[in-house]
């Protein structure tokens, strides 16, 4: 934690620096604004929590009632407020850890910041870019993307809204996790094959550029750099001071995600914020397993 407390230091010293020069914290890059409309965010959310609706009633139905039926357990401690996949650490099954390992680092912030960054921010920008000659006043109440970057920020953290609840056997969250993860995948596919083939959207579009991914990677990491000792450090305070049975992710989540967000509206390219959230959840995983390995 002193580590990272320094490197936070650090980068943060350099940035203001910089901004003392008047020199760009992150210059801006601007592109065209994506082709598609909220029809379509609609359409590609929508088949994305489907599937997942479905598998859950699904298992709940299909499988034995001995692996989806909740413990009488009722005391609320923080276990019962835990992430599904924190939960699944202390097993020591190899294929659940696997199953935790690549949810949590891998196909979540790949894909939740497709949707989150690319297509909702990026429609959102664009859709406020053709409102502000008709609404002069936005663009004095909002300057900038900060409308889509707040608004995408507390959906962000709405969605890791977490509140007490029974602890259900490990082979069921496991099941459901994986299920998660193969329906965002889906959905990612589905929604770039709709994008391209129906709008020709560019990779450049969909936050890609193969020239700029060593300088994006680095980006990300220095981003996490400044913002992971203040996340920690506001994860550690709010456990403490919440109810037990609230979580504190949304809370620390929100400015995290006006990170993301930022890093997205700076430079249009998504890389920058899936190394921030890979390198968040993957140093989150790991602290979490060695405190149940203690």
């Amino acid at each position: 934690m002193a580590l990272a407390a320094w490197a936070s230091l650090a980068v943060w010293t350099i940035m203001l620096a910089r901004w003392r020069r008047g020199l760009a914290v992150l210059p801006y890059q601007p592109r065209r604004p994506v082709p598609w409309g909220g029809f379509y965010v609609v359409l590609v959310l929508s088949v994305y929590l489907t599937p997942l609706a479905l598998a859950t009633v699904l298992a709940q139905r299909l499988l034995p009632e001995e692996l989806t039926r909740a413990p009488a357990i009722q005391q609320v401690d923080d276990s019962r407020t835990a992430h599904a996949v924190a939960r699944l650490l202390g097993e020591a099954d190899v294929r659940v850890l696997w199953v935790c390992a690549l949810s949590a680092v891998v196909v979540a912030p790949i894909v939740e910041e497709f949707f989150f960054r690319v297509l909702l921010q990026g429609w959102l920008e664009a859709a406020q870019r053709r409102l502000r000659p008709r609404m002069p006043t936005l663009g004095r109440l909002v300057p900038g993307a900060l409308g889509p970057i707040l608004l995408t920020a507390f959906l962000f953290a709405r969605m890791h809204f977490r509140v007490d609840a029974p602890i259900l056997p490990a082979s069921f969250v496991a099941l459901m996790v994986a299920a998660d993860g193969a329906a965002k995948l889906l959905a990612m596919t589905f929604a770039v094959v709709l994008l391209r083939a129906g709008f020709g959207a560019t990779v450049a579009d969909l936050g890609w550029v193969r020239e700029k991914l060593l300088a994006d990677v680095g980006l990300g990491l220095l981003a996490f750099a400044a913002v992971a000792a203040p996340t920690y450090a506001a994860m550690f305070l709010l456990g403490s001071l919440l109810p037990a049975y609230l979580a504190p992710d949304p809370f620390v989540l929100f400015p995290f995600a006006l990170v993301l967000g930022t890093l997205y509206y700076r430079t249009h390219r998504i890389v920058p914020a899936i190394v921030l959230h890979m390198s968040l959840n993957a140093t989150s995983l790991a602290m979490a397993w060695l405190m149940i390995a203690k």
